[in-house]
């Protein structure tokens, strides 16, 4: 899975430097990932505080749906012993959702969305839960080369001329 991501970002453009060092500002971080939750949100331990997070426009498989055990795997697999930082769709402000989770993207040390790496990856799709994103041209991007590649669940969904069937 990891010479497909480091082939798909190849060819990948990500938000540029200027928008990742606004995002700086106002990151919480570095955390680790101690429990991966579902497809979508995950446990991090950042320092001596432990943060639910919900990935940011990601849709992924729900629990009984194709493809949920592995997105699983795959979410915990991208988030394995990496440091990561949690950041805002809106500087300094850490919405949550319904259960109870902050709402947010995690970008590594590197400046990578992790939310759109994951979509680019193919295990998840884009989704305006929570509202529009900054970011949705990069989202709109990495789930067609997704798709086109027929990476992950794009592997195994039909898909239509209408949209997809999952």
């Amino acid at each position: 899975m990891l010479l497909v991501a480091v082939a798909a970002l190849g060819s990948f453009t990500f938000p540029s430097r200027a928008a990742h060092a606004q995002s700086n500002q106002t990151r919480i971080g570095p955390c680790l990932a101690v429990r991966v939750v579902d497809g979508e949100s995950a446990d991090l331990q950042c320092g001596r505080r432990e943060l639910a997070v919900r990935l940011r426009n990601v849709a992924a498989p729900r629990p009984g749906q194709a493809g949920y055990s592995e997105a699983v795997r795959a979410l915990r697999e991208l988030l394995r012993q990496r440091a990561v930082y949690v950041v805002p769709e809106t500087p300094g402000e850490l919405p949550l959702d319904a259960n109870g989770r902050a709402l947010a993207y995690l970008v590594d040390r590197s400046g990578a969305n992790l939310n759109v790496v994951y979509v680019l990856l193919g295990w998840a799709t884009y989704s305006e839960d929570g509202g529009p994103s900054h970011l949705e041209r990069s989202f709109r991007l990495a789930e067609a080369d997704a798709r086109n590649d027929r990476r992950a669940l794009w592997s195994t969904w039909s898909v239509s001329a209408g949209g997809t069937d999952r």
